[in-house]
């Protein structure tokens, strides 16, 4: 039995970072309900366990947003706004997913599922060809490119918390460099930021005592000899990091965006409370945007923007509670341990939500909840209670 469900939740993980591949080249159009509703059968206990699990601050404010979320579903239905099935898939997807997996007991079992999965994203990513014939970018398991690089992000970071159980070098170098090499042809100017403000991160947080000692003047000219070798082979002959540069200096996807942001602004003035509806932003953008909107700039390509605009003012503030609970507790804690990894994964998702609607979507709660779990544990280690909690893993 314990194989059976390992290998549903696999397929249930698979299917968030695969999403269109399983759809579109493998199972139909309802194969994604099919795989939630058979992860639900078949892991039924252990979601009831999960809510009946202890509670830290963390899943207390994540409580907090999903009444709010539930309550505002239900008068948006009652006022018309609203499609019942619609918004309790939403809410029940977003519950379910985030609190099963932040009691899931085996985190490191877990991460290795979300890891593979992102490598088999990434694998297929080498046999697509681009989105469209003026453009080299590539996506993988998923037709977004942008939603794509949230998972190279989170399965890069991902492979540096397991690289430190496993100590395998190889391993370790193979998939980071798929994950890289994936990642240039995804083509996300968003990414590429974190990605650089992520490394200066790293270093500042976890290496600044390390430079201290090993940086000497030899080692310096070192890296300098190497600097100037890199320089001297012109990566604007790969094919990718020229189409990179073009899109640097290509600032249209931006104004389209900011149109649609505009549009969200005024949205939030005229549903001030309740908001439009769950997924009805890009249903009302034109309605309440100053100038022509392109048909691919109606959704509102921002996570805080879409849940302002859908969920109304209370949910909005009650999402960004539970956010900065998530990413202030136990921080210290997280930031020397091997969680740190985690919260990056994290901070990717989050970064990367700034030009991407991804408020509902499962993998991205499935991102917060892999912190959530590792603040669990660490609560529960150091709460008084500490044998009542790890039995309710048992």
């Amino acid at each position: 039995m314990r194989l059976l469900k390992d290998i549903v939740l696999f397929l249930l993980i698979v299917s968030f970072i695969n999403d269109d591949f399983i759809v579109d080249r493998i199972a139909g159009e309802n194969s994604l309900k099919i795989i939630f509703g058979l992860f639900i059968l078949v892991h039924i206990q252990e979601i009831i366990a999960s809510f009946a699990g202890p509670k830290n601050r963390v899943i207390k404010t994540f409580y907090i947003f999903i009444f709010l979320m539930s309550l505002v579903l239900f008068i948006n239905v009652i006022t018309g706004n609203l499609e019942l099935m619609k918004g309790l898939q939403v809410t029940i997807a977003i519950l379910i997913v985030f609190v099963y997996f932040s009691y899931y007991e085996n985190l490191d079992k877990l991460l290795y599922m979300i890891w593979f999965a992102v490598i088999i994203s990434a694998i297929i990513s080498l046999f697509n060809e681009p989105s469209d014939k003026w453009s080299y970018r590539i996506s993988g398991g998923t037709n977004d490119e942008n939603e794509f690089s949230v998972h190279l992000l989170a399965g890069m970071s991902i492979g540096v918390y397991l690289f430190q159980k496993h100590k395998n070098i190889w391993l370790f170098l193979g998939t980071s460099g798929l994950f890289l090499y994936a990642l240039i042809y995804a083509g996300s100017r968003t990414a590429m930021l974190f990605l650089a403000l992520a490394i200066l991160y790293i270093i500042l947080v976890k290496f600044t005592f390390v430079l201290k000692k090993v940086l000497s003047l030899k080692v310096l000219l070192g890296l300098l000899i190497v600097g100037i070798a890199i320089t001297q082979y012109d990566f604007s002959k790969v094919r990718a990091i020229k189409g990179f540069q073009e899109r640097a200096g290509n600032l249209g996807t931006a104004q389209e965006r900011f149109i649609s942001w505009k549009a969200g602004a005024r949205m939030t003035q005229d549903n001030l409370i309740l908001g439009v509806g769950a997924d009805n932003y890009a249903k009302n953008t034109r309605k309440y945007a100053v100038d022509y909107v392109a048909e691919g700039s109606l959704a509102p390509h921002n996570i805080f923007i879409k849940m302002f605009a859908e969920e109304g003012f209370f949910v909005f503030v009650a999402f960004l509670y539970f956010l900065y609970t998530l990413l202030t507790a136990d921080f210290r804690v997280i930031l020397e341990s091997e969680y740190f990894w985690l919260s990056l994964a994290v901070y990717a998702a989050l970064f990367m939500g700034l030009t991407l609607s991804i408020s509902y979507e499962k993998y991205f709660w499935l991102i917060l909840a892999l912190l959530s779990n590792a603040i669990l544990k660490i609560d529960f280690e150091g709460s008084e209670d500490k044998d009542e909690n790890i039995a309710h893993f048992a």
